[in-house]
């Protein structure tokens, strides 16, 4: 059978798996080799040894707390143990109190930190598994780390208390063989990083995060500059599985940086021997086109390196390093580009000069001269983040390649490519993003139901008491449905008006509806009800606190909505045919349990097709295109599809489609033709053929929605 599988390169591999609260050891995997052995288990010492064993994960405990006390004063914690901190008298505690030791070999809550304020800096504090050198903390005064035995330090082993009261560097971390990052702690650090660069971190996460450095955040002008390089480790080390988990998670990565309002470029190579260079960003029509970067990422050939399967990363750094010198001769936004670089690998170098060389030179072509505190807080315009996957990482040349910041983390271990990906996915962080349009990406009820996470999929969509929904258009303004207020009157109904989204509850300042709205309009020729103009605004008594929770969706015709869908200098007419280019276009809206419910909008020829809307006309004399006017959408009844439709309670709220992974609402839930939910049909199964939901065409009322909100929101110029 091992003939057959090598005849056909097959690749046998041995997987070893552990309980709960444990991991194999010596190594997680082995290999048959051409012999039909399988490779050989060592220690650390070199002997070599027969049988894999499983061993209890351990987290380092914390050596050394100055001017405080600490208890147990154990060496290592197994897992579920806790640590807890004390401070002397005239010591103030900061961090967690207690802490505990989790499965992934780190501990909950913060490092804590016991201090006066005494000195020029604050107590930078000491990381568990580490020892810090003495001394005070005065003005260009060093402190030095180093891990116990068997840790690794990542982050700065040395800073030094900087003129402006801060630490240099970045704050330092001790960690095991076989502990590794979290995802939760990398999206977390990528928030306060690769976030703020692109302007989109809210003012209460940045009050939460005061002590970061925002100082060196750029305020991202309209569609500033962005140049991302992507370096794929292809070596013989990282098995092609292995590879295309990182590849997807790229891809991953590729789309989630395309969501937000910056003109990117990608620079995409795959590194072993030698550089092969996947996505040129020389060539601007495939580099800003995410669609074509993430295509020629897909049709990437693993094997296309041969034998040449040695790790030259050095190689890759100088690719970047001729691209960014070519960018900066001959481009005009060189000094405004921000220069991201993402390196892939698992941090063992085999060929060529040592990659921290050509890190040196791409610092000095930015202008960025070498320094000794190994502190690259000042380079704004350059972040180099390492990602070292799998079990067998070299953690001390990941840990010299990635940027050194106050505050920030740039180096992470993953335990294996799998987990990379939902990192990417998170990776700029939605719980920190206020940009118009942007939701967190759906997870499964399964998550849900363990309280892995909690998503907020529609951060627009609120509840009007218990009668109707609307979208979150400003900080100030709710749009919503006319109707929803003229059965009971809009004054009675705003004195005990509240609403509620992932913010809370707010309450309504003022309601302003539709002047052309009038329900009896055509009530003289028997149409009891006429939804035309069904549109309604209300002012919030208090501005909503803008978060993850809770942020405005994408009104078309805007220059928000223009930078979300990479549209310069677009027209409204443009958007619309962005937006709804087909007879046919998917969309959703949010019902009364605040899902999303899919359904299709339909071109207007397409409407007074249908027949059902016949029966509304039958004992009056006004004609179909007097009932349904240019100003509605309708949606459902798709051919082919089980579209959904909308109950009583969802009206006012939005109809929305997504594009480049951000929302935009072109339409308000207005009517439908059968009160589904009244006969108990909940399923899009079970739905009449004839029904269909109507919609108030947010591109026709663009001139009462910029008269009333066009002092909070930048609309497009007329003549646009």
């Amino acid at each position: 059978i091992l003939d057959k599988l090598k005849t056909f390169n097959y690749i046998l591999v041995l997987t070893y798996h552990c309980g709960s609260g444990m991991y194999p050891f010596p190594v997680i995997s082995r290999t048959c080799n051409a012999e039909g052995e399988w490779t050989s288990m060592r220690l650390a010492s070199g002997k070599r040894v027969s049988q894999a064993t499983c061993k209890d994960i351990l987290c380092p405990a914390q050596l050394q707390l100055d001017n405080g006390d600490f208890w147990p004063r154990n060496q290592w914690f197994r897992v579920g143990m806790t640590q807890s901190f004390s401070c002397q008298e005239g010591f103030t505690l900061y961090g967690s109190e207690r802490r505990n030791c989790t499965q992934s070999g780190d501990w909950t809550g913060v490092t804590p930190v016991c201090d006066d304020h005494a000195d020029d800096c604050s107590d930078p504090g000491v990381p568990p598994g580490a020892e810090r050198s003495a001394g005070r903390f005065q003005k260009g005064e060093k402190v030095t780390y180093r891990c116990q035995s068997g840790l690794t330090l990542l982050g700065s082993a040395e800073r030094v208390c900087l003129e402006n009261r801060e630490w240099s560097g970045s704050a330092p971390r001790c960690q095991g063989s076989n502990t590794f990052d979290s995802p939760s702690f990398v999206t977390a650090a990528m928030a306060g990083s690769l976030a703020g660069v692109m302007d989109v971190l809210s003012p209460d996460f940045k009050k939460k995060n005061s002590s970061a450095s925002f100082g060196r955040f750029l305020r991202v002008a309209e569609f500033s500059h962005m140049h991302v390089y992507i370096l794929l480790d292809t070596s013989g080390s990282i098995k092609e599985a292995d590879f295309n988990k990182s590849r997807e998670a790229t891809i991953a990565l590729i789309r989630k940086l395309d969501s937000y309002d910056v003109q990117l470029n990608f620079h995409v190579l795959s590194f072993a021997s030698e550089t092969q260079t996947i996505v040129d960003i020389l060539d601007l029509a495939t580099s800003g086109n995410a669609d074509e970067v993430i295509l020629a990422l897909m049709e990437f050939d693993y094997q296309s390196h041969g034998r040449r399967t040695g790790t030259n990363l050095d190689s890759a750094l100088q690719n970047v390093l001729r691209a960014m010198s070519f960018l900066k001769q001959n481009s005009d936004h060189s000094n405004e580009t921000q220069n991201i670089i993402i390196i892939e690998t698992d941090g063992y170098s085999n060929r060529g000069r040592k990659p921290q060389i050509a890190l040196a030179q791409i610092r000095s072509l930015l202008g960025y001269l070498n320094n000794t505190l190994q502190d690259h807080t000042h380079e704004t315009m350059l972040d180099i983040y390492v990602f070292g996957v799998g079990d067998k990482v070299n953690r001390e040349e990941l840990n010299s390649l990635g940027s050194k910041k106050s505050n920030e983390n740039h180096v992470f271990v993953l335990k294996e490519f799998t987990t990379l990906g939902e990192v990417f996915n998170d990776m700029i962080s939605d719980k920190s993003v206020t940009m118009c349009g942007v939701a967190q990406e759906d997870i499964s009820k399964e998550e849900i139901k363990h309280g892995n996470k909690k998503p907020y999929t529609r951060p627009w969509h609120v509840t009007l008491t218990s009668f109707c929904s609307g979208s979150i258009v400003s900080q100030n303004w709710v749009l919503t449905a006319a109707h929803c207020f003229t059965r009971q009157g809009k004054d009675n109904i705003l004195k005990d008006l509240l609403w509620f989204s992932g913010a809370g509850e707010s309450k309504g300042e003022k309601v302003i509806i539709h002047q052309k709205y009038n329900i009896s309009a055509l009530k003289e020729r028997n149409l009891t009800e006429f939804y035309d103009y069904d549109l309604a605004l209300v002012k919030t008594k208090d501005s909503i606190p803008l978060s993850w929770q809770a942020r405005p969706i994408c009104l078309p015709c805007t220059i928000a909505a223009s930078r979300a869908m990479k549209m310069i200098n677009s027209s409204c007419s443009q958007h619309r045919n962005q937006l709804l280019p087909h007879s046919q276009t998917p969309a959703f809206f949010i019902d009364k349990k605040e899902e999303r419910k899919q359904t299709h909008i339909h071109t207007q020829s397409q409407v007074r097709s249908f027949t059902c809307l016949q029966l509304f006309l039958l004992s009056t004399d006004v004609t179909l295109e007097e009932f349904v006017t240019d100003r509605f959408l309708c949606s459902g009844g798709t051919k082919g599809y089980q579209d959904e439709i909308s109950c009583k309670g969802d009206s006012g709220g939005s109809l929305v489609l997504e594009k480049r992974k951000r929302y935009f609402q072109v339409g308000v839930v207005s009517w439908g033709t059968i009160h589904v939910c009244d006969q108990h049909l909940h399923s899009s199964s079970n739905l009449p053929r004839d029904a269909r939901d109507f919609h108030i065409d947010l591109f026709k009322v663009m001139p009462w929605l910029k008269e009333h909100l066009g002092n909070e929101i930048h609309f497009l110029p007329e003549n646009n």
